[in-house]
């Protein structure tokens, strides 16, 4: 039989002392048996040392089949992410306390032979389901408890709840005020090749390519400050030079979303059948219809507050103030946009009658016009 103990500190210590335990709690059975049957003498002697030998056969059994298993349960939660394993525990914790309070009326009534294995049932199960809830939601339960900013390296970051971004979204730099706002939550995960070539540029003898480098390196450090969100360096090292080439894999292998600015990579992954997110099509997607310069067909609904002012409305109820226009109440005009205001409660757009240019808006015009 090999002897993994020897391979673990503290390995052989923790078997003998499991062996030492085995062998008193043996030993004090065997007394106790010999006892029971009035033995005396040489036969007490070899009841004694027969419960001893039993014990430290059993007990080196048991330590190291203990020993094992805690080895690889050790082994299986350093591939699991420290918040997965703080998010689990909280959900077992919770799962616990909601049994216990559905067992507790239980176990008052009824004999503890049957109402005990049930209360024990109920605890597990509830206690397992919180743990696998806690960890199917390690993400935004980090966030929720307040716990953002770096999170150690873990191998175990899947699922929607973590986001995977590139070199070109630290460099683009938007990610930062897209993260504050809340448009983007859980935990961003940055590989450490992503870093390496981050690295790269900071330190290229090219000002251009250098200012890129530190522009991704001072995105990284913003995001690790905020509180909304949560960030984790991953160590894998997927196959292949180019780190379009290892995003991909490790997008994939893992099923977590792309966040990237580079329209071809996200034209790749999206035919891998990777979920990507975008940041210029979510600009282009929160960018206003209008921009200054264009041309509407406005209807003048009413004078503006100032003189001369109309305003009128488009048809996704976007308020539209146009100089000029306050004779032109009930009917169309062509308005050029001259400005956008943007607040909380909206976008107003101030604009120009182009339709006045050819008959100035004077109070002699208008007359005419009658």
């Amino acid at each position: 039989m090999s002897n993994h103990s020897a391979d673990v500190p503290g390995g052989i210590a923790f078997v003998e002392l499991i062996r030492l335990a085995i062998v008193i709690l043996a030993t004090a059975a065997a007394l106790e048996i010999s006892t029971a049957l009035d033995l005396d003498g040489s036969p007490r002697v070899v009841v004694t040392g027969l419960g001893a030998g039993a014990g430290y056969v059993i007990g080196g059994i048991l330590g190291r089949f203990a020993q094992t298993r805690i080895t690889k349960t050790e082994r299986s939660f350093q591939r699991v992410a420290t918040s997965e394993i703080v998010a689990g525990g909280v959900g077992a914790l919770v799962g616990i306390i909601m049994a216990t309070g559905v067992t507790w009326p239980v176990l008052l009534f009824g004999g503890k032979t049957l109402t005990v294995p049930m209360a024990a049932i109920v605890i597990i199960t509830l206690a397992w389901a919180g743990w696998r809830l806690g960890r199917a939601r390690a993400g935004d339960l980090m966030v929720f408890l307040g716990a953002g900013g770096r999170l150690p390296s873990g191998s175990r970051a899947q699922g929607g709840g973590y986001k995977l971004v590139d070199t070109s979204v630290l460099i683009d730099g938007r990610i930062v005020d897209i993260c504050r706002d809340g448009w983007v939550d859980g935990v961003l995960c940055v590989p450490a090749f992503v870093l390496l070539e981050l690295q790269g540029l900071a330190d290229s003898g090219e000002p251009e390519r250098r200012r890129r480098g530190q522009r991704g390196l001072d995105t990284v450090a913003e995001l690790q400050l905020l509180s909304s969100i949560a960030v984790e360096m991953l160590e894998d090292e997927p196959p292949g030079e180019e780190v379009d080439v290892k995003l991909l894999h490790v997008a994939k292998q893992r099923g977590t979303p792309l966040i990237t600015t580079d329209g071809n990579l996200a034209r790749v992954a999206q035919v891998q059948g990777i979920a990507v997110r975008n940041v210029h099509e979510l600009a282009d997607n929160l960018r206003p219809p209008v921009v200054p310069g264009d041309q509407l067909q406005v209807s003048v609904v009413k004078r503006g507050r100032e003189p001369g002012q109309g305003v009128g409305f488009l048809a996704d109820g976007t308020m539209v103030v146009i100089e000029s226009a306050s004779t032109a109440v009930g009917r169309e005009v062509l308005a050029e946009v001259t400005s956008i205001m943007s607040n909380s409660h909206g976008r107003m757009l101030f604009a120009t009658n182009v339709s006045s240019r050819s008959v100035p808006d004077t109070p002699q015009s208008s007359a005419s016009r009658r």
